[in-house]
């Protein structure tokens, strides 16, 4: 019976769970710890009685209130095909040719210039894919010792993409904290050393401080280092080269070819099928292929879309819907986008929307997926043959194989040495397109919030979820207005720990009703009294470190992971 799992789980859970938390918490956290899962116990009871009275109804009648999911397991969805660099030949061609050529005669420098090789184009367009291919290419591979990749993304962090690279460098985690530091360590690395680093997604185009700061130490490198950056503006192309001294070359990218993107297209709304089988929606997929505006991700994504809808009336009505009257350039790709979208089921629509309150670039696990939509709630009724972690794997699966999410391969990929890192930084990721990031947040904008150094405006009360990198009093009583608030992701790095407490319990003490609360610190803090009366708490995260230490959850039990410093 269903009762009696979650008991069994829960009390089971409970005694791993306190074993594990007593070698981070001190002697009295952990007495407020037990209290607070005393009275998850009581919690309990309350459930085994209400699922009593559940377990009345027919089980067969509740399953019909499910809806259809795909029915592709993960293995397809692992194969679909990758993203074809259909029609960029001659541009990968080009880079390669670059990135192989010898430098000149010139004597070799203690400090060299890096020449700058900048991919530029609209969102969309494949940059990434096709800085991908090349650093993928094994003749580019055997010209540098290192090949290093960094997602630069609108805020342009100097501190963290120095320590970025440096680890990519390595191979190893990196805590060294401030930028002097890291600057040290990194030229000491580069010495003598001929590497190769992609820049993808930069913006900054008017802090040239920012980029000398970022440069400097890459001059160190041997001489036929190099750099391949990907950025929508020409502007930052050149201040980058600018600030290198060195005269940046530049490809421009425009959209595919119309036969190349009906290729992509039929790729993925025919995956898996005979496209001889359905030549009735062969002529209408050429018509929408000329209506995606050259885009690579519009043609992958609206092809998901239509994989498993083949009858014509369904495709002649998407063709004949907005899809017609979008112009070139950003909003015409954002419209394709947004009708993809609205054909989601409502389900996988909210699930996509939570991503929103991570930032552009973030790199999720699986499992972090998973128990964040299942702490939320996010995952519909759930039959008794099958666990709620399945089903939220079979959303995820769906929304990758639809191209909202792609799946990023491994960084030994990226790079020319071996991998040494922690077992648990290979696993494998999902990150989303800026522009479905851009999506995400639109769609979700009354239910899901970030609040950054950015933010400027009032937190509306209809929030449910909420992730907040800036504390401050007044954020502090926005949220104490916000009854609705579900999901609280905090970052809490840049306080002293008496500091974390004190904004953890003010917070905590006006967040009553949380199922999802996810702490991001420098260390260890004591968790407050609070926490002790938040009875809808599903997934608790507690996160000062790398290595991540997550226990198995049980059906409606509580979902938690804390991480810890590696020792």
């Amino acid at each position: 019976m269903r009762d009696n799992k979650v008991s069994g789980s829960f009390h089971k859970f409970k005694g791993r769970f306190v074993q594990q938390i007593n070698h981070a918490f001190n002697t009295g956290s952990l007495k407020r710890l037990k209290t607070a899962v005393k009275t998850l116990d009581d919690a309990v009871s309350g459930v085994e009685r209400f699922l009593h009275v559940l377990s009345q109804f027919d089980n067969n009648k509740m399953k019909n209130h499910r809806q259809p999911m795909d029915s592709r397991n993960r293995h397809e969805t692992s194969s679909l095909p990758p993203s074809m660099i259909l029609g960029r030949e001659e541009e990968r061609k080009v880079l390669v040719d670059w990135l192989t050529k010898a430098e000149n005669s010139a004597p070799e420098q203690i400090v060299n210039n890096v020449p700058i090789f900048s991919i530029v184009g609209i969102g969309g367009l494949g940059k990434t894919t096709l800085a991908q291919v090349v650093c993928n290419d094994n003749e580019v591979i055997e010209c540098f010792d290192f090949i290093i990749w960094a997602s630069v993304s609108f805020e342009f962090d100097v501190e963290r993409l120095t320590r970025k690279i440096l680890q990519d460098v390595t191979g190893e985690e990196i805590n060294i904290v401030g930028l002097n530091a890291l600057h040290k360590v990194l030229k000491e690395k580069l010495s003598s050393k001929r590497f190769l680093l992609v820049l993808d997604d930069a913006w900054n185009d008017q802090r040239i401080d920012d980029w000398d700061d970022l440069l400097r130490p890459l001059r160190y490198g041997k001489k036929g280092s190099k750099i391949l950056m990907t950025t929508r503006m020409q502007s930052v192309a050149d201040l980058a080269a600018r600030t290198m001294q060195e005269e940046g070359q530049t490809l421009r990218l425009s959209g595919l070819e119309e036969t190349d993107l009906h290729v992509l297209f039929n790729s993925h709304a025919f995956f898996g099928v005979n496209p001889d089988d359905y030549r009735n929606l062969q002529h209408i997929s050429k018509q929408m292929a000329g209506k995606l505006c050259g885009s690579p991700l519009a043609a992958k994504v609206l092809g998901g879309l239509l994989n498993n809808k083949k009858d014509s009336s369904t495709w002649n009505r998407i063709l004949a819907s907005s899809i017609c009257n979008i112009e070139q350039g950003k909003e015409g790709i954002m419209m394709v986008l947004r009708l993809s979208y609205q054909h989601l089921q409502t389900h996988l629509q909210a699930c996509f929307g939570y991503c929103s309150l991570f930032q552009k670039d973030y790199e999720f696990t699986k499992k972090e997926l998973v128990y964040l939509w299942m702490g939320s709630g996010l995952i519909q009724y759930v039959a008794d043959d099958m666990m709620p972690e399945d089903v939220a794997t079979e959303y995820l699966d769906t929304l990758t194989m639809k191209s909202f999410f792609d799946i990023k391969s491994s960084p030994c990929s990226h790079r020319a040495i071996k991998c040494n890192f922690f077992d648990e930084y290979y696993e494998e990721k999902y990150v989303i397109h800026d522009l479905l990031h851009e999506l995400a947040h639109s769609a979700s904008v009354n239910e899901c919030i970030r609040v950054d150094i950015n933010f400027s405006s009032i937190i509306p009360k209809t929030i449910r979820h909420m992730c907040i990198e800036l504390i401050n009093p007044t954020v502090v009583e926005q949220i104490s207005q916000v009854k609705k608030l579900r999901t609280l992701i905090m970052h809490l790095q840049d306080q002293v720990q008496a500091d974390q407490e004190l904004i953890l319990g003010n917070v905590l003490s006006v967040a009553k009703s949380l199922r999802v609360l996810s702490l991001i610190t420098n260390s260890a803090c004591k968790l407050p009294n609070t926490v002790n009366a938040m009875v809808h708490l599903c997934y608790l995260s507690l996160m000062w470190g790398r290595k991540n230490m997550t226990l198995s959850p049980g059906f409606h039990s509580l979902y938690t992971s804390y991480t810890t410093w590696k020792q």
